[in-house]
């Protein structure tokens, strides 16, 4: 009789502690791997983390950055990054609506060095919800692993062709000649423009 009354309370004490911690966000992809080749990554590298609020209230979603811990969690032949402060998230914080769903860009701001060539390393994306009454006693965190590999060797291009591009955004660069075509093109369209304007009037 005592052994049912024990088993009842043990089947008890595990749907209250499911119900407690109960996923109320998930996080993808749960791993991103970042590969530079010719060139180190400065700014947005264009991979995103989508955190969904699965909840009828919304939340107020943070994220900050770890090593891996324990290290035995740690990819094979990956090593810790020397400044946590190289990777950064856009935007810092986020408040979900209920079903829905926000997107975190990965930024990284490592110097360009010799030192970091060839460099495989791991970090964490920790991310978690500030707290809610109605979430319970837990505080959920979901953590997404960032996998970095550096350039092996640097492509430095010539100096003149930068001079004929211009840098939009980030990573975005634009030849000097679109913008001089696109320029003759306008102003090509302004001048009949014009001319017909004054022989309607004539």
């Amino acid at each position: 009789m005592k052994k049912s009354y024990v088993l009842i309370l043990l089947f008890l004490f595990s749907l209250f502690f499911a119900s407690v911690c109960k996923g109320n966000f998930t996080v993808q992809p749960a791993e991103i791997s970042i590969t530079m080749t010719n060139e180190f990554i400065y700014g947005n590298t264009f991979k995103k983390i989508t955190v969904i609020n699965n909840n009828n209230y919304s939340i107020n979603m943070t994220w900050y950055v770890e090593n891996p811990s324990p290290i035995s969690w740690m990819r094979p032949n990956r090593t810790y990054m020397p400044n946590l402060s190289w990777v950064d998230l856009n935007p810092r914080w986020c408040i979900i609506s209920p079903w829905k769903y926000a997107n975190f860009y990965i930024y990284l701001f490592m110097p360009e060095s010799n030192n970091y060539l060839s460099q495989h390393w791991e970090t964490w994306v920790t991310f978690k919800h500030g707290k809610d009454s109605e979430v319970g006693m837990f505080n959920q965190e979901y953590a997404v692993r960032v996998c970095i590999d550096t350039p092996t060797k640097i492509v430095i291009d010539n100096n003149n062709h930068d001079l004929f591009s211009i840098k939009i955004g980030d990573q975005i660069k634009i030849p000097v000649l679109y913008i001089i075509i696109a320029a003759a093109i306008a102003t090509t369209i302004t001048v009949f423009y014009v001319l017909i304007h004054r022989k309607k009037k004539s």
